[in-house]
């Protein structure tokens, strides 16, 4: 009776041990596979709006309102200034603002094309074509993405001053984001001496 029980004993210590022993192996492999991260999948952005898309509806009509809400007229009725008093004119400038934002970073995503195909510049004698602004692009990629994070910039600068409801602030960077839309001009849009 002794013997057997020893055997039985012994059985059940090999036993449990060789289930521990597989138990460790399918841990080891279960562990092994979640430390193994698989590699993310590039980022697919979609770039079928143009360049010139994109000026028209996200950066161009925002830029309009930024720069219209503070403004001196003279007329024949006398000097009037304009400038936002309600918090819907507010909070419509404020999305001006966070359209060029946004359109700035559009107009920097790589494989986005200028024009849609056949398109070709109003003034062709006076602007480069969509074809030529291609090239340009295709030559120097850094100067585009210089220009458009200084259009950011500016605009991050104007929605602060619309936030804090600075009519100033408003003005000056209005000012500086004109500047950055003619630097890029000049250099993608309007032909020498234009």
């Amino acid at each position: 009776m002794k013997f057997c029980s020893s055997f039985i004993l012994c059985l059940s210590i090999v036993g449990l041990t060789g289930c521990s022993d597989g138990m460790n192996q399918d841990t080891s492999v279960v562990a092994d596979a979640d430390q193994v991260t698989p590699s993310p999948a590039p980022l697919q952005y979609n770039t079928q709006v143009t360049i010139r898309e994109i000026m028209a509806t996200l950066i161009d009509p925002h830029a309009d309102a930024l720069w219209n809400s503070v403004k001196v007229v003279s007329d024949e009725s006398g000097i009037t200034e304009y400038f936002p008093e309600s918090d819907e004119e507010w909070q419509s400038l404020r999305q001006s603002a966070i359209s060029i934002i946004e359109g700035s970073n559009a107009l920097m995503m790589p494989g986005r094309a200028v024009a849609p195909p056949g398109a070709s510049g109003i003034f062709p004698d006076y602007e480069f074509t969509p074809a030529e602004v291609e090239e340009k692009l295709a030559e120097d990629r850094l100067s585009w993405i210089g220009f458009s994070r200084n259009l950011q910039d500016a605009a991050i600068e104007l929605l602060n001053a619309v936030d804090e409801q600075d009519t100033n602030r408003l003005t000056e960077w209005g000012a500086y984001l004109d500047e950055a839309c003619e630097s890029c001009h000049s250099v993608y849009w309007y032909r020498e001496g234009i």
